[in-house]
């Protein structure tokens, strides 16, 4: 059985919580061991838990379920590298969570602009998102998973205008969903908590329908909406593959949390040259500015850059309320301007090396890409030792999976907080 997740998101607040590389990562493939066939009946059982906690009825049956699916795959997978637990493989577990969406019951419009309304989360009925998409002619679910390209639309420029004058490449319509909110009728709302909360709206919206590749999701933005979408996948970096300007300036958007975030750009002004500047002395090479581009050129940028959903390194620049996470890393809502954490991982010792200032706390997700949960995972943070054997967690699974903070490209096991200690002070610093 499948559900609408996205009646689990019953606030503004939830709901900003809840969702949110150009790079190769060092980190061992998501490789599934698996067949379709036989994530099957785990994968519906993870539908069934979902719907009964929408409903608050039966979780104890449903959680049980899982876990007995999850049983029943352990001596099929005893000669993988998980050694028979499929919480070690998360591109078998992403991979049931995808099917758990069953994409293959809808049959959407398709090789057409569809206007389209979603209820539901902070929309109601009389008051519903109101968005255009596109599917290619020849889509079908089995022939997926697609890319997804949200696309906010310039200042005054109707949402299907937009995706018919400016997406019409053949290979873009043939390859991907397009889909485009209607944004506040006050640009002013555009970069708060209405105009963000309808892109992240819509994405769940789309993910409930067409067959999406959850690591090739872009945010294109358009004249204003250049802007607009910068400021939100600076605020959700590990949400998205890229981000697109194009024909429209950067706007205020800080470098610092786009280290595993690709950007594209064609036409812009003085923003997009100073952003990539920025970028460019923060030592990040992943920032294309292409003046002339066309369609086509997005396309093919598009088709070279997918997320990064375990990255080597993580920077976390977090603000009110946010970001407050990135990837595996997470940290409390911060008001000043002078917080900072960076984490990276050495998976051959099992260490993750922690470093940052403006904060007394964060927290760390794990998974066996990142590290070997079969041995002691050593953090250090601001020069703090710790040692810890964590092991892995279908309940922490399970509550992300609700949550809306893991999907089938992104899993992780457990999670453990850690105290950040004031650093050392330089001792170049002294007397000074």
């Amino acid at each position: 059985m499948t559900i609408q997740r996205s009646s689990i998101l019953v606030g503004s607040a939830t709901l900003l919580c809840a969702l949110c590389l150009a790079s190769v990562s060092l980190f061992p493939r998501q490789d599934q061991h698996l067949k379709d066939s036989e994530l099957k009946k785990l994968a519906g059982t993870l539908a069934d838990y979902i719907e009964a906690r929408v409903e608050g009825k039966k979780v104890g049956d449903a959680t049980s379920d899982v876990a007995a699916a999850m049983e029943k795959l352990r001596r099929k997978l005893e000669k993988t590298p998980a050694q028979g637990d499929i919480l070690a493989s998360p591109g078998d577990f992403g991979r049931a969570i995808w099917l758990s969406y069953d994409y293959g019951r809808n049959r959407p419009k398709r090789g057409k602009v569809t206007e389209r309304k979603f209820s539901g989360s902070v929309f109601s009925k009389e008051n519903p998102l109101e968005y255009v998409v596109w599917a290619p002619s020849k889509y079908s679910a089995s022939a997926g998973p697609y890319p997804l390209v949200i696309c906010i639309p310039d200042e005054g420029e109707r949402p299907a205008d937009h995706l018919r004058d400016h997406w019409t490449e053949s290979a873009v319509q043939a390859g991907a969903i397009l889909a485009s909110p209607t944004m506040p009728a006050n640009t002013s709302d555009w970069g708060g908590r209405d105009g963000i909360g309808r892109v992240i709206v819509l994405m769940r919206a789309i993910y409930e329908d067409y067959a999406i590749d959850f690591d090739r999701v872009y945010l294109a933005g358009r004249g204003l909406g250049v802007a607009i979408a910068l400021g939100i996948a600076e605020k959700f970096p590990d949400r998205f593959a890229g981000v697109i300007g194009r024909s429209g300036d950067a706007g205020e958007s800080s470098p610092g949390n786009f280290r595993n975030l690709a950007t594209y750009f064609s036409g812009g002004g003085a923003e997009v040259t100073k952003f990539e500047q920025a970028i460019s002395r923060l030592g990040y090479t992943n920032c294309t500015v292409q003046p002339g581009g066309v369609t086509a050129d997005v396309w093919n940028w598009i088709e070279s850059v997918e997320r990064d959903s375990y990255p080597q390194q993580v920077t976390l620049i977090p603000g009110s309320p946010f970001p407050k996470r990135a990837y595996w890393l997470e940290v409390p809502p911060s008001e000043g301007g002078s917080s900072r954490i960076h984490a990276q991982v050495d998976r051959s010792t099992n260490t993750i090396t922690v470093e940052g200032t403006g904060m007394t706390v964060f927290t760390l997700h794990f998974n066996d890409i990142l590290v070997d949960m079969d041995k002691p995972i050593v953090v250090v943070a601001n020069g703090q030792r710790h040692e810890d054997l964590i092991p892995r967690s279908r309940a922490v699974v399970l509550s992300s999976l609700f949550s809306g903070a893991c999907d089938p490209g992104r899993v992780f096991v457990n999670a453990k907080s850690y105290h950040l200690p004031h650093p050392a002070a330089d001792p170049g610093d002294e007397g000074k």
